[in-house]
């Protein structure tokens, strides 16, 4: 297996057809078939199926593309180091939140060099426990309820990572105007019984399960609440602003949906309810990059408890 195999590969995914991939990269189609064919063959497996218009991926193949992705994205930075580019990447995952977003970028400006990389990488806790587990993000941030805590700390310790605490934030109903609920200028967790909601994919560490764990007499059982998931901010922010579908979310994206005509309203009995803060390989030393975001924003007053 080499390099090129998995690139004409790659490529033969992304344009569809092998024509169009051979025109990317300035070959022949049959070269192109050929060459993803030895790969197939090295593999013993079938990537791709061919088709009069083009081709598409198979099951195997989508297993296989998402290595390939990571190798040839090493490869290039194992090549700027060979032409003495040494730029410093600091590779962070984290949920979503436009505060960090925000601070991101603040940090990024105060850099005296700017020969620095920040891979910014939103998603869920459990993908960013992988992900910095496997060494794709050396910081990882999160929000973590009190109700969730025992059970995350228990699983990052078994992959020997440990969770460092910045500030509590409250937790708030974001809900547009066709949503009962937006007139309030607060509610109780009873007010949530029987709303609709889209909440960002989580399962185990979702926010919505903090709800009910700090008033012991409210049980939440799901029967009454209709819960949709998504990856999507698009999605959510157009479900908030046209439906009567609210979200629950941190303080930390309080501001990102003002623009929308999307009111955030604090949930009472969870002021200063959930943990954010990061997790990091136990082991590993922090690069000076990494070392020196955590410094800056234990300095922010946002972040001071």
């Amino acid at each position: 297996m080499d390099v090129k195999q998995l690139q004409y590969f790659v490529v033969s995914v992304d344009m569809g057809s092998f024509h169009s991939a051979a025109e990317a990269l300035i070959t022949t189609q049959p070269n192109v078939s050929k060459i993803v064919k030895s790969l197939e063959e090295e593999l013993n497996m079938t990537l791709l199926n061919r088709t009069r218009s083009g081709v598409t991926i198979t099951p195997q193949g989508e297993s296989v593309y998402m290595y390939a992705i990571e190798v040839l994205k090493n490869i290039n930075i194992i090549n700027e180091f060979k032409k003495g580019q040494n730029i410093d990447v600091l590779s962070i995952s984290s949920v979503p939140s436009n505060t960090l977003s925000f601070y991101l970028s603040q940090f990024y400006n105060k850099q005296s060099r700017k020969d620095i990389r920040l891979d910014f990488f939103e998603t869920n806790v459990q993908n960013i426990i992988r992900r910095v587990h496997a060494r794709k993000a050396e910081l990882g941030f999160v929000y973590i309820s009190k109700r969730s805590m025992s059970a995350f700390k228990q699983q990052i310790k078994s992959k020997g990572l440990e969770y460092h605490e910045l500030t509590k934030v409250p937790l708030y109903l974001f809900v547009g105007r066709n949503n009962p609920l937006y007139k309030k200028d607060s509610v109780e967790e009873t007010d949530l019984k029987d709303i609709k909601l889209v909440q960002y994919h989580e399962k185990q560490f979702s926010l919505y399960n903090h709800l009910g764990h700090i008033k012991e007499d409210i049980i939440y059982n799901g029967d009454s609440v209709s819960i949709s998931y998504t990856n999507s901010d698009s999605f959510l922010t157009q479900s908030l602003k046209h439906t009567e579908h609210g979200s629950i979310a941190s303080s930390f994206v309080k501001n990102q949906y003002q623009e929308y005509g999307i009111k955030a309203i604090p949930i009472i009995s969870c002021e200063r309810s959930i943990s954010f803060g990061y997790i990091r390989r136990k082991k590993d030393k922090l690069s000076d990059l990494g070392e020196s975001l955590i410094e800056y924003l234990e300095n922010l007053d946002e972040f001071k408890n």
